[in-house]
Order: structure tokens, then sequence, then C-alpha cells
């Protein structure tokens, strides 16, 4: 009624010349909005309604806690069933009224369908298919994400993801298997963001990996297998020239693996096969070949890792790794193009080579002070390289 009176006012005053019209529409703005927030305080639940309804809920809680034993089976799926539908309809009623907390609602929804197959699984006596239900997990996630277009999905489906796959190492069937490459690539396709198609990347990865223990395979070949064999992704998707970093990182990363797994001698005690290492080196020279992008030059040089396991010590893996991600480093750094991921790999490389061959022999400042000083004169026979070009007149641009 405020709002009607005082625009009849207001519009009575200033006919009868009693305020100009500039003072009256800030009158009127000045009490549409004092009524804007006395209707929003009036609908504003008491606190103590507030309070009354956490502490229900906890009792409620408490009491099928306390009872859970003597609750039938299906009683206990049917009640995180209806938690869970009841916080999907809570999110779609606070769409237009509470937007805000939509997302919230959504979340608590995947967590009782999570809760829901816990109970399940746990009810029927089914943890021997506990991978299965992390899978499930991951599929809900994606679809969330597809669906809702937000952000938080792409990382509790990343998430899901890593828990699926580091579960599934002890043994996952063919049907696993394909269930989680379908769902992983249709996080990769249909995704709408480079995170999304990063994470599943990384899912295809694992994947792959879970297949050489799913068949037995014995070699110290296989995760080198697994990332030529993800070329394919290069040949599918060829207009996405991005994937060439997360292919090179992700080599650099298993080869430092390689040296510590060396080293400690978890790696299959089997005498690596001579052709399977050629065969394997002639396959990961040919992605190179195959795509002729720079940045898959180094992911080829991983063709010497094979011969460089034949020596058990793992020194000769380690000249190898410290010369590529110097190579690499000055590489990137003469061509003016980032060197981030090319100092974050050798920074990587020198630890791990300090931890595993130096820890008690050399102290940490020194060894890091020698690579310094390795870092700085390469730098400074570059420049000097660079330098003379300029002087003789043959500088390239």
């Amino acid at each position: 009624m405020i709002q009607v009176s005082i625009d009849k006012k207001v519009r009575e005053w200033e006919e009868a010349g009693l305020l100009d019209e500039v003072t009256g529409q800030r009158l009127v703005e000045y009490e549409h909005k004092k009524l804007a927030v006395g209707d929003k305080r009036e609908h504003k639940p008491p606190i103590l309604v507030i309070i009354g309804s956490i502490l229900l809920a906890l009792s409620l809680f408490s009491f099928v806690a306390a009872n859970w034993q003597a609750i039938p089976d299906l009683v206990k799926v049917a009640i995180f069933l209806v938690f869970m539908v009841g916080m999907y309809v809570t999110a779609e009623r606070l769409q237009v009224k509470a937007s805000r907390y939509v997302t919230l609602f959504r979340l608590l929804g995947v967590a009782f369908f999570v809760a829901t197959m816990i109970v399940i699984f746990s009810t029927y006596n089914l943890s021997s298919q506990i991978p299965f239900l992390f899978w499930l997990f991951l599929a809900v996630a994606v679809m969330h994400k597809l669906i809702f277009k937000h952000p938080i999905f792409t990382f509790l489906a990343a998430l899901a993801a890593f828990l699926a796959i580091t579960n599934s190492f002890q043994g996952i069937g063919i049907t696993l298997i394909a269930f989680g490459l379908i769902v992983t690539w249709v996080w990769f396709h249909y995704g709408d963001n480079e995170l999304d198609r990063i994470f599943a990347w990384f899912g295809f990865y694992g994947l792959l990996i879970t297949i050489g223990q799913y068949a037995d395979y014995e070699g110290r070949f296989w995760p080198l297998w697994t990332l030529a064999a993800l070329h394919v992704l290069f040949l599918v998707y060829q207009e996405r020239a991005q994937w060439n970093y997360l292919y090179l990182f992700v080599a650099a990363v298993l080869s430092i693996g390689y040296l510590i797994n060396a080293t400690e001698g978890w790696l299959s005690q089997r005498t690596p096969s001579v052709i399977e290492a050629t065969i394997l080196s002639v396959v990961l020279v040919a992605v190179y070949l195959l795509h002729r992008r720079p940045d898959l030059m180094w992911v080829s040089l991983l063709a010497v890792i094979p011969f460089s396991l034949f020596e058990d010590s793992g020194i000769l893996l380690a000249i190898l790794l410290e010369a590529v991600a110097l190579a690499y480093l000055v590489y990137q750094d003469h061509n003016r193009k980032p060197i981030v991921l090319a100092f974050i790999y050798f920074l990587l490389v020198q630890m791990t080579i300090y931890f595993i061959y130096v820890w008690d022999k050399l102290d940490i400042s020194l060894f890091f002070l020698i690579g310094a000083l390795i870092v700085f004169a390469l730098s400074l026979a570059l420049w000097w390289r660079s330098r003379s070009r300029t002087t003789r007149g043959d500088a390239q641009t």
C-alpha cells in the first residue's frame, strides 16, 4: 500500500509546486528501497526455527543410526533414496527463489546417491564390486557436469576418476573396463572446457594402465606402450594442438617414475626383451614422425628408455633424463618459448636424482649449486653463440 500512496502523494505535491521533480523521484526511490528491505526481513525465518530444524534433523539421524541394524534392508535403501530425491527437488524449487543454493543441493544429491550405493553394496555383501561403485560415481559426476555446466562437477568427476582408477589396480573385469572407457570418452568428447578434457585424458591413461594389470603383463614397458597408444586421440582430435603439451608433461612424469621404480627394484624382475624394446622404440619415434609437431619430439626421446632399463641400477636412465631435461630447457629458452613446464621438469629430475643417488653423499645446497652453474654455463654459451651470429650479420629471427 505504501508504494501506491507515495507515488500518488508525490505526484500531487509536484503538481501543487511543493516539490521539484528530482526531489520527488528521490523520495519515491527511498520508500521503495525501505519497503523492499522490510519485505525481505519479513520473509526471513526466525533464528529459533533454523536451530530447531537443525536439532530435528540431528535427532532423526541419531535415531536411524541407533536402530540401523533393526531396520529392514529395503527401508535402509529407501531412506537414502528419499533424501537424495529431496535434495534434487529442493534444488529445482530454489532455482527461482535462491539460485545461489542450487549447486549446493545438487552436490548433496550426489552425496546421497553415493551414500545410497554404499548402503546397497554393504547390505547385499557386494564388497568385491567396490571398483564398480567408484565408476558409477564418475558416471554420475560426468552427467551432472554435462547437464548443469558447473565447474565444481569437473573437479568432482576428477576425484571420482582418481578413486576409480586407483581402486581398480587389484583387478578389473572387461565389462568394467568397457564401461569406464565409454564414460571417460563421453567426458572427453562432450566436455565444454579444457579442464574437462585434461582430466579425461588422464582417465584414459589410467584405464589403459589398469588393462595391463588385467592382462597380467609382466614386462617393464607397459606405461610406455600406453603413452604411445594414446596418440590416437591426436589423430581423431587433430585441431586441439594444446594436447601436445599435456602429452609431453605425462611423458616427462612417466620418465621420472621409471627412474624411481628402476632404482627401487619393484619393476618386473624378468629381463627386458630386446625385441620388445626395439619395437617400442620404433613406435615412440613413429609418433613424432606421424604428427610432425615439435613438442612431440621430446616424447620420441623416450625411445631410449627401454634400452636404458637393461641396466638395473638406473644410472644410465638418470644420465638420459638429465640430458633430456637440460636439452628441453635450453631448446625452449633458445626459441623464446614458454619454459615453465621445462623448468618444472628439470627441477623434478634434479630432486629425483638427488634423493636416489646423493642423499647421504652430498649436501643439497651444493648439489643445486652445481646444477645452477651448469644451467648458467649453457645459457652463456647460447648467448655467446647468438651474439656471434649477430655480429656476422646472419642472425635468425
